[in-house]
């Protein structure tokens, strides 16, 4: 009877990238984050934005724990299915009760997040079993996902609105299996035996995430003014923020299509704890742009519009740049080097513009951070065009064949 859970019902040769039931979590998952940005968009003060920013740590972890898990253990047979849509289950209850998190209902959101953990937990469980010769893998992390999901529980009965017993715990939770790795290091004891790291499938997870993220900015906006009278300027901010957000779009997947996460001088843990802050600024800037689009004609942004808007946007080029430096691109026609001073210094000018631009209309700063990422990307064309594809030059070359 048991044998049913282990049985796949679509062929698993080839798996390169996601699954279509990890593309519907990633879709739920992102639930949460319109519920974060609401969260934000509710409180424009830096205790609100400080809120938002250590929720979005344990946030974005239950979306990488199970991430983490796939990259080794890809398997999608109907006992793996169950349990990530047991996972998306408390995924969504996570996002009813982000809204009020330190009001009442702190204790169904601990339940929820904690339920996530035993759910992890019985994933690696069941990889124990399955694959006998990664078992000191599995087993610690079994056990940490246990234990972690064990002191949420212990914070629900002890202190629920300690938010300092969150951060231990959730650094407990980030901590520990580097801890693990690095004593193994330092004791010459021997390296914990891992799969392969399907390096592809990463690469493709977190774009995927990034994607959705900043494409629900426009649903969220477009759903927020259906039927409502636009005037002109409303539209002239849309498209700089259709230009600001493709050029993220641009900068992000147009490196992501160069990158060998494998390759020399790669930094993996650095490119991936860097979406923590791509993502949250993304998510940010969607709530702060949102704000810019309502402004009317001539409107000056209030200090707290202004300061976050731009200061969301300085961290998106900076986790850019990073991530760029992170993965280097793989040689070959239309790679290029990191830029990561490129993106610094366009940091450094959004944050003078956020100090500095207190007599400025929404339409001034929407124009200027349009213009700041639009050059970045027309640099980078540039870059790119230094080391052109021979193929592509011979086929638009005039009287070629």
């Amino acid at each position: 009877m048991l044998r049913i859970f282990q049985t796949n019902t679509v062929p698993a040769e080839g798996q390169q990238g996601s699954t279509w039931l990890e593309l519907f979590f990633d879709l739920v998952y992102v639930a949460i984050l319109i519920e974060l940005g609401n969260r934000l968009s509710h409180d424009l003060t830096l205790e609100g934005a400080a809120s938002f920013a250590a929720l979005y740590v344990p946030i974005f972890w239950s979306w990488l724990g199970l991430v983490l898990y796939t990259r080794y253990f890809p398997a999608d047979e109907i006992g793996q299915r169950i349990l990530t849509v047991a996972y998306m289950a408390a995924m969504v209850l996570l996002a009813f009760e982000i809204e009020h998190v330190t009001g009442a209902s702190t204790t169904q959101f601990i339940l929820a997040y904690a339920a996530t953990k035993f759910i992890l937990a019985l994933m690696y469980g069941r990889s124990w079993k399955e694959y006998p010769q990664y078992r000191s893998l599995t087993s610690h992390y079994a056990i940490l996902n246990l234990i972690i999901g064990l002191l949420w529980l212990v914070i629900v009965f002890v202190a629920p609105t300690n938010f300092w017993l969150w951060g231990v715990v959730v650094a407990i939770d980030v901590f520990t299996p580097l801890f693990i790795h690095w004593s193994h290091r330092v004791r010459n004891k021997p390296k914990i035996a891992h799969p392969p790291t399907k390096h592809h499938y990463m690469v493709h997870r977190f774009g995927e995430l990034t994607i959705i993220v900043l494409g629900e900015f426009f649903i969220k906006l477009i759903t927020t003014w259906e039927g409502e009278e636009l005037q002109w300027f409303n539209f002239y901010v849309l498209m700089c923020l259709l230009g600001i957000s493709v050029s993220i779009w641009w900068l992000y997947f147009d490196h992501t299509a160069h990158i060998e996460l494998h390759g020399k001088g790669t930094r993996r843990p650095v490119w991936m704890y860097t979406h923590y802050f791509l993502l949250a600024a993304i998510t940010a800037y969607g709530v702060l742009g949102t704000k810019v689009f309502e402004s009317a004609p001539g409107e000056v942004l209030s200090p707290e519009k202004r300061i976050m808007f731009c200061a969301a946007l300085a961290i998106v080029a900076v986790a850019l740049g990073v991530i760029d430096w992170a993965s280097p691109e793989k040689p070959g026609p239309m790679s290029r080097q990191a830029h990561l001073t490129v993106r610094l210094v366009s940091a450094a000018l959004l944050l003078l513009l956020a100090a500095f631009g207190s007599g400025l209309s929404a339409g001034w700063v929407a124009s200027l951070a349009m213009l700041l990422f639009v050059g970045q990307v027309g640099l980078d064309v540039y870059w790119r065009t230094q080391r052109p594809d021979p193929q592509v030059v011979q086929s638009i070359t005039p009287g070629m064949s």
